[in-house]
């Protein structure tokens, strides 16, 4: 409720939109849009006859409008000397010393007007009184422990009754797969076609590709290229990067390496 500054029962000033002027006052606040619903702000809009509330006779009711919570500013009334009736809106309001509330329960801040902090804008009264029902806790048995959280380690069922929810002979607990289950599982063999049947005949002709290492020649035509290149570069930090790259392990360079040094023998 301090979080929005508004509460149910405040009395706001409509700043801005097509209500802009009117003084009124908070039936709810909508966290989801940010909005609130004010108690004189209403349109004429259809409802479906399944959303019909008890004793409506027509399609057409008074709904209230959603307004943005940015359009209204808090407002309050202020009497004179002379029992005259004026209103203040706030255009921003500060929260100061808070206070325990003993209509909601709870500790809340004082509203003041920013600038005008000698003039305070108390909580409303709240719309309905918490009443205690048959489901309430009593005062004595609020700090009552009735329900603890299992640890991971301790489990929160008793021992065997999960042999009566699980089947311990069931056919998924096995490792090893039947021969109608293995089936099932594989892949059937499809036939090549005839293209298929051509491809790999051709593949099956052609000689086997192996690869020869460098010749020295090839090897300082490399090496004088890269040193062109790394003359011409300027930048320290581009050259130090070049050198950690040129240390780096490149796993497809290494098989490579590897299958010319089996070639070799």
């Amino acid at each position: 409720m301090e979080d929005v500054g508004l509460a149910s029962g405040d009395m706001v000033y409509i700043a801005e939109g097509e209500h802009k002027g009117k003084i009124t006052s908070v039936l709810q606040y909508s966290q989801e849009s940010d909005s609130v619903i004010l108690t004189d702000v209403l349109s004429k809009r259809i409802i479906p006859k399944a959303w019909w509330i008890q004793n409506q006779t027509s399609h057409v009711m008074e709904y209230p409008d959603n307004i943005p919570r940015e359009y209204v500013k808090l407002a309050a009334k202020d009497r004179d000397d002379t029992g005259k009736i004026s209103y203040v809106v706030a255009d921003e309001v500060v929260y100061k010393e808070k206070y325990y509330d003993d209509r909601y329960k709870k500790w809340l801040p004082k509203r003041f007007v920013k600038h005008h902090e000698t003039i305070e804008i108390p909580w409303p009264k709240p719309p309905t009184e918490i009443e205690d029902d048959r489901n309430s806790t009593t005062a004595d048995a609020v700090f009552t422990k009735t329900y603890e959280d299992q640890t991971v380690a301790k489990s929160p069922l008793p021992q065997g009754v999960l042999a009566e929810l699980r089947n311990p002979y069931s056919s998924y607990k096995k490792k090893t797969l039947t021969e109608v289950q293995a089936r099932k599982l594989t892949a059937p063999k499809m036939p090549l076609s005839t293209e298929q049947k051509i491809y790999l005949a051709k593949k099956a002709q052609e000689p086997e590709k192996k690869l020869e290492p460098l010749t020295d020649e090839v090897k300082d035509f490399i090496g004088t290229k890269i040193a062109q290149h790394l003359a011409k570069i300027e930048n320290p930090a581009l050259l130090t990067h070049l050198v950690a790259l040129s240390k780096a392990k490149v796993p497809d360079f290494e098989k490579t390496m590897k299958k010319l040094s089996e070639n070799e023998k």
